[in-house]
């Protein structure tokens, strides 16, 4: 961690566990937020000092009330600014006046409605006397283990161990008011606004090393700056589970009008995949972000994903296995000697199932017990769901205890529950046991605390890796083809093979090649001023003696000139022409968040059309590449189907990695295309290759 984010933890740190708090704008007016603000504080039990600032001075809500900052017996650790934007500058200045480390600002009216000049004003003012924003355009913040509860609405009065992160108000308030409800309870909720200074990577690097933080939720309309982001997810990764919303899905990231991977590249699709490498739940909506947290914050992180259901319906069963496989989690078949100890229970109903989803067909939650006693006994699964259809008498009181007794985890499924529901679920919440309205939804939640435990154990035994990008500024977005030929020699550098070549600028040269190489041959395009050279005749295959050679020169010559009027050929390249296999695609390029984007997916002509891709942000781990192999829907065909052979996936693998650190090593690649990449069963070759590069900015 550099020595800013360092600081800026540090000063996240002084302002949630502040020991005084100034409300600039506190008001004896109810309906004021300057009030509620205050009033907030007080029901939610905040042992500091509060110091409200109002130019009337007098007493407010049982304080005194200060005429200016200036006028404090000390200086806060927190400023909270609520009043009209206008005045926030000011404000800004006495802050810096009496060395106020870090303030929120509730005031509205910035960037969002077009004052950019305030705004820059304000960022100004605190980057010249070094004070820290939250904001502005927010609620304000709650952080638990201080009581402090310094926005102006909610008040929660259960504390837990998640965290919510949001960009809306109207969120921090529908989480907080369901986890206070459930009994859940937060650690910290925070209120990002616009973000000027302190941003949502920041908040969760601190949250990282927050002790009394066990998950964070986060709900992001956008990121601040890409490639901090992901260097703060992968500093979170496999200490705390993590689950984001992630608003505007439907807008796709800027595409290149010349590049495959870029016109590819929404910039959800990248932001999910990113999510995936370090094992974040994405969430496709508000309940489910909430259920995530609610999981992930009080399961027991388990050490695989074996799933053992024990139902009180065998409807509920069916539907949770079904979930369980589409989410790849294993249900594992009880062995027959176990099965014969467990005929050997007294059953209140002999009608019920003993197989993998069990039906027990009764509510005595002894029955319960003793099921999964004996599974855990004999370790057949990591997590136990148990779905209740009915009212479960002492259901509650039995899983705590059981809980205490096993090693997998248990989460629970409770329909119909009725007041045994009500009266339980808060209670087993607190004990660190999920309680979810439907199979469905807890399966989706295991399948991310699943995923989280595979970072997790593989963060232990891995070396962290740093994703900044030095030097990535040198470039504009300015960007030039390069020749294939010299792509190739590129290629090379990273042991990223490609087919024997030359190079020909007339017919004669290029039947000399081809006499070198051996036939068949292929010819293809040279130019500077062409992207894709089968769109415009600029490709020929499969020819077998010179005079198909030279015919097929002529040819691509008089169709890329009819085409492309003005293009400027150099002339062709030549190829040794590679025997069929399988075709996929890999690409990379520079997203305009995230930075250096990785992609495979099936290659050839149906690249764009059946979209069939995956991605990740460099530089790559050996899993991640491994995933993205297995991600994409055709994967069976690359392991070999109906008596084909499979192809060769650790050269993949290699390809992936080498392509990796090229984009890493060489920031003036804006967009690269290795289309088609052909796999046989022992080799790999890159039968086209295109790259955009960023040119270097002009000295003025």
């Amino acid at each position: 961690m550099s020595q800013v984010e360092q600081t800026t933890r540090q000063t996240i740190n002084q302002m949630f566990n502040a020991r005084s708090v100034a409300v600039i704008g506190a008001s004896n007016n109810p309906g004021k937020y300057g009030y509620m603000t205050v009033a907030s504080m007080l029901k939610g039990g905040y042992e500091g000092k509060i110091y409200p600032i109002n130019p009337k001075g007098g007493e407010i809500l049982g304080l005194k009330a200060y005429r200016s900052l200036k006028d404090l017996p000390e200086t806060p650790d927190v400023a909270m600014i609520v009043i009209p934007v206008h005045l926030v500058p000011d404000i800004m200045k006495e802050a810096a006046e009496i060395g106020i480390p870090g303030v929120g600002i509730t005031s509205a009216g910035f960037s969002e409605v077009g004052r950019n000049d305030l705004q820059e004003e304000i960022v100004r003012i605190a980057k010249e006397n070094h004070i820290r924003i939250i904001g502005p355009n927010i609620e304000g913040f709650i952080y638990a283990p201080n009581k402090l509860h310094v926005q102006f609405y909610p008040v929660i009065e259960n504390y837990g161990r998640l965290a919510t992160i949001t960009q809306s108000g109207s969120m921090t308030n529908g989480l907080l008011g369901w986890a206070n409800d459930e009994g859940l309870g937060i650690s910290t909720c925070i209120n990002l606004g616009n973000q000027v200074d302190i941003c949502e990577s920041d908040f969760l690097d601190f949250l990282a090393a927050d002790e009394n933080t066990r998950a964070v939720i986060m709900h992001l309309e956008g990121v601040k700056d890409g490639r901090k982001f992901i260097q703060s997810l992968n500093n979170i990764a496999g200490q705390k589970p993590v689950a984001v919303l992630k608003a505007g899905r439907s807008v796709a990231g800027k595409k290149s009008i010349v590049s495959h991977t870029a016109s590819l590249a929404g910039s959800h699709d990248v932001f999910k995949s990113i999510c995936r490498q370090f094992g974040v739940a994405v969430a496709d909506d508000i309940q489910s972000l909430y259920d995530y947290g609610r999981t992930l914050s009080l399961l027991k992180i388990p050490n695989g994903n074996r799933i053992m259901v024990i139902s009180s319906s065998g409807g509920l069963g069916v539907l949770t296995v079904d979930e369980a496989e589409s989410y790849g989690l294993s249900i594992p078949e009880i062995p027959r000697k176990i099965i014969v100890e467990l005929t050997k229970m007294d059953f209140a109903n002999p009608l019920g199932s003993m197989s993998n989803p069990i039906d027990l067909a009764t509510i005595r939650v002894e029955e319960f017990e003793k099921v999964a006693l004996l599974l855990d006994q004999h370790d057949l699964a990591d997590v136990f769901i148990f779905n209740f259809g009915d009212p479960i008498p002492g259901a509650g009181d039995m899983l705590i205890e059981l809980s205490r007794k096993i090693k997998a985890s248990i989460i629970v499924s409770y329909m119909g529950g009725e007041s045994e529901e009500k009266k339980d679920k808060p209670r087993m919440q607190k004990a660190g046991i999920p309680v979810l309205p439907t199979p469905e939804r807890a399966i989706r939640t295991i399948a991310a605390c699943v995923r989280f435990g595979e970072v997790q154990r593989e963060k232990e035994k891995k070396k962290s890796i740093d994703y900044q990008c030095p030097g990535r500024e040198e470039f504009s977005d300015v960007s030039s083809l390069v020749p294939e030929y010299i792509v190739i020699n590129l290629l090379k550098q990273y042991y990223i093979p490609y087919p024997e070549y030359g190079l020909a600028a007339s017919a004669g040269e290029a039947v000399a090649v081809a006499k070198k190489l051996g036939y068949p041959v292929v010819l293809k395009v040279v130019s500077h001023d062409i992207s894709h050279k089968s769109d415009v005749g600029g490709v020929a295959v499969n020819l077998k003696d010179a005079d198909e050679v030279r015919t097929g020169f002529s040819n691509i010559m008089d169709r890329v000139s009819e085409a492309v009027r003005g293009a400027a050929l150099q002339g062709v390249l030549v190829c040794k022409q590679a025997d069929d296999g399988v075709e996929v695609i890999i690409g990379a390029l520079d997203d305009a968040v995230f930075g250096p984007t990785v992609m495979f997916g099936l290659g050839g002509i149906f690249t764009e059309v059946l979209k069939d891709v995956s991605f990740r942000v460099a530089p790559l781990r050996r899993r991640d590449a491994e995933e993205m192999i297995r991600e994409i829907k055709a994967y069976p065909i690359l392991e070999g189907v109906r008596g084909q052979t499979g192809c060769d996936i650790n050269k993949l693998i290699d390809l992936l990695l080498n392509v990796s650190d090229m984009v890493i090593e060489r920031p003036e690649i804006k967009e690269l295309d290795l289309n088609p990449v052909r796999v046989y069963e022992n080799n790999i070759l890159v039968l086209d290759a295109r790259v955009i590069k960023r040119e270097k900015r002009k000295e003025k």
